[in-house]
């Protein structure tokens, strides 16, 4: 009884709880949930500056009929509340959705009150409606990012707090499981798809000339001599099948060289191909490797933090590091075994791709010293392993979990425990239950290694249909043998001639100035789009009939798409597509102010034009209404909100004229602004103070 009363009093003495706090700041925790704030903000942002044109009333593939006519997986989304505030189906009600997502998120990035629980149950919840209308244009990067942001929300804290959450550990670490099987699938597959050019490494070079939107520095490095890209090749073997067991290590030094190393292979990717907020959000996951009292954590902290936070962290860091003086201890190897990993990683390198040097040129030569099976029979062991070490580390912080429980001395002490313990086991259920899921679509990297249970199987489908848990590694599996582009064309004679409508960041004309664009944070997906379709059949990608359609009916938000500068002033009689072979040029063709030489193949699909029987029937199948049929039929049902939908026209036509990629650094440079304004004020408050 009177243990229990000395905890009582304990937990009602404001003092002692708050030396004890002084400490234990979670900044890794704080550090991941802001950055997972702006990866949002780049979603969203994304997202808006395209919507209309691709999922508005008179968009490419109208958001309206998937909510009318899909299936019930397909209706579920908030889109389908936009009557009740006066708004229908059109892109007022995207407007809306995107806005408030980053409204939240950018709250959240300028300010820890505002990240927490709800604000990232509101941002997921947005964002899966988003994706819910995505279609045709859902990519990877919307899985990841629907999946990181279910497990932040187990992560984010309740109230406005710094204390640390019991879920934390357990939260990182599936974080950490995460980006170990995006990482992994990504580099797994490419030897098993037993792609030659994978093989013989010369993938990544041909990779650099065939990536979805390349950018002027993949032209550059495309150039460096075969056994830079060789080497390059090995580089990122190694980032995606060896590095990534590092991310479990209980040591804080290999940890962090494990982060610096994809931080350096991911500002390549960044600078080599406009991926959007892929690369940024792998970086944000790559957060939860550190630890609270690195040194760059620590750094960010202290300059994020604008209130007595970081006083209270600065008086408590020597405690905290004399707590943490056992941990350090035990790492003091770590350098030493980060070299001894490093030393194995080159010499392991240097007999599986059996490196030497030519006689004959003096230059390296590179041949894998194993073959397809043994490589095979490696990764089944791996593939298998991987997720029986995350299961005895899950256990682990559950059984500390537990074990950090006090006692409870009354019936009051006991309902409040009860009712916190409450939330902790519905959390861990929900965290072990990602957890299992999450191993069946890590199972089928390979075939031989695929759970076969029906009521796993079937468990997967239910989450990875809200994209709680998502197979990852299809991309790159066999790289392209040549670059292929679609480019659309108009005319007004079958004979005449032909022009064609511009890109705003696909390859689509040799000329130096607009082949190759940068799009830096923003995420293009229209053009992204034409990536896909051209590596497959044309029957495969029924989005272009949509396409041709509202080009013939010359819809201003489809152009919008497009670069303003090379569309029509009218409606075109005719529209085709036609199938183009792209290549790089070498330095010396490049001096005429080329990227590209490119080669008509021959036509993607044939010249459409409206009163085409073929082009009607294809609609009619996918229940898609022309703008003749949409005026007919009255659109715009239920849009009786006239001031909300002025606000969000006025709204888009302000932010319309602004490209994406610098409405995105501009809100960016806006947000540190306002965090170096809050610390300046923060700073000359604790001066007046003093």
């Amino acid at each position: 009884m009177e243990q229990a009363k000395a905890r009582s009093d304990k937990n009602h003495d404001p003092r002692p709880q708050h030396e004890d706090e002084v400490g234990d700041v979670p900044r890794v925790r704080n550090l991941l949930l802001r950055s997972m704030c702006a990866v949002y903000l780049m979603a969203f942002v994304s997202f808006y500056c395209q919507a209309e044109g691709l999922y508005g009333d008179g968009g490419i593939l109208p958001a309206s009929r998937i909510l009318a006519n899909g299936t019930l997986k397909e209706r579920l989304s908030l889109l389908q509340l936009a009557p009740f505030v006066g708004l229908g189906h059109g892109h007022e009600a995207i407007d809306l959705l995107c806005l408030v997502g980053a409204t939240v998120a950018f709250l959240g990035l300028i300010s820890r009150a505002h990240c927490r629980l709800l604000s990232f149950i509101v941002m997921w919840s947005v964002y899966f409606s988003l994706v819910q209308i995505a279609q045709s244009f859902r990519q990877q990067a919307d899985h990841l990012l629907l999946e990181a942001g279910f497990l932040c929300i187990l992560l984010a804290p309740t109230r406005l707090t710094d204390r640390r959450h019991p879920m934390e550990a357990i939260a990182l670490l599936l974080l950490k499981w995460l980006v170990f099987r995006f990482m992994f699938a990504s580099g797994s597959v490419k030897l098993a798809s037993g792609c030659p050019l994978w093989w013989s490494l010369d993938g990544l070079k041909r990779h650099y000339e065939t990536m979805p939107l390349p950018t002027s520095y993949s032209w550059y490095t495309y150039q460096l001599p075969d056994a830079f890209h060789r080497v390059s090749t090995i580089y990122v073997y190694l980032s995606e099948l060896v590095v990534p067991w590092l991310f479990f290590a209980p040591s804080r030094t290999v940890r962090r060289f494990a982060v610096w190393w994809h931080v350096f292979l991911h500002l390549n990717i960044i600078g080599c191909g406009n991926y959007g907020f892929l690369s940024p959000l792998v970086l944000t996951l790559l957060v939860s490797l550190l630890d609270d009292e690195d040194e760059l954590v620590v750094w960010v902290q202290d300059r994020l933090a604008v209130d007595d936070t970081r006083r209270r962290a600065g008086r408590g860091r020597t405690a905290a590091r004399q707590m943490n003086s056992t941990d350090d201890a035990a790492d003091r190897y770590g350098g030493r075994l980060v070299k001894a990993i490093s030393v194995l990683m080159v010499v392991g390198s240097w007999l599986c791709f059996s490196v030497g040097v030519s006689k004959d040129d003096g230059q390296l030569t590179f041949q894998p010293t194993f073959t397809q099976d043994q490589y095979l029979n490696v990764m089944q062991t791996m593939v298998r392993a991987a997720p029986l070490l995350v299961f005895v580390l899950l256990v682990k912080q559950f059984l500390k979990l537990l074990s950090s429980q006090d006692s409870v001395g009354s019936l009051a002490e006991g309902m409040r425990q009860f009712s916190k313990n409450l939330g902790l086991l519905i959390s861990t259920i929900v965290a072990f239950t990602v957890f299992f899921m999450s191993i069946v679509p890590h199972s089928r990297l390979l075939p031989s290694t695929a759970v076969t249970s029906p009521v796993m199987t079937r468990a997967y489908g239910g989450l990875h249909s809200l994209y709680v848990v998502n197979q990852y590694g299809r991309h790159l599996t066999k790289m392209r043998p040549m670059r292929r582009e679609i480019i659309l064309e108009y005319g007004d004679e079958l004979n005449g001639t032909w022009h064609e409508y511009g890109f705003q960041y696909k390859p689509w004309t040799v000329e130096r100035a607009a082949s190759l664009p940068y799009g830096w944070l923003h995420f293009p997906r229209f053009d992204f789009k034409f990536y896909d379709a051209a590596g497959s059949k044309s029957d495969a990608q029924k989005w272009i009939y949509p396409l041709v359609q509202r080009l013939l009916d010359h819809q201003q938000p489809v152009l919008d798409l497009l670069d303003s500068r090379h569309v029509p002033a009218e409606a075109p009689r005719y529209v085709r597509t036609s199938l183009y072979r792209f290549a790089y040029t070498s330095f010396a063709d490049a001096a005429a102010g080329g990227f590209w030489t490119r080669e008509r193949l021959t036509d993607y699909f044939n010249v459409f034009s409206r009163e085409d029987a073929h082009l009607r029937d294809k609609l009619r199948q996918m229940n898609f209404r022309t703008a003749a049929e949409q005026s007919a039929s009255g659109g715009g049902g239920g849009s009786w909100n006239w001031l909300l939908r002025w606000l969000l026209d006025a709204v888009r036509r302000f932010v319309g004229a602004i490209e994406g990629s610098y409405l995105l650094i501009g809100l960016f440079v806006a947000a540190g602004m306002v965090l170096y304004t809050q610390q300046q004020q923060q700073q000359q408050r604790v001066g007046q103070s003093t």
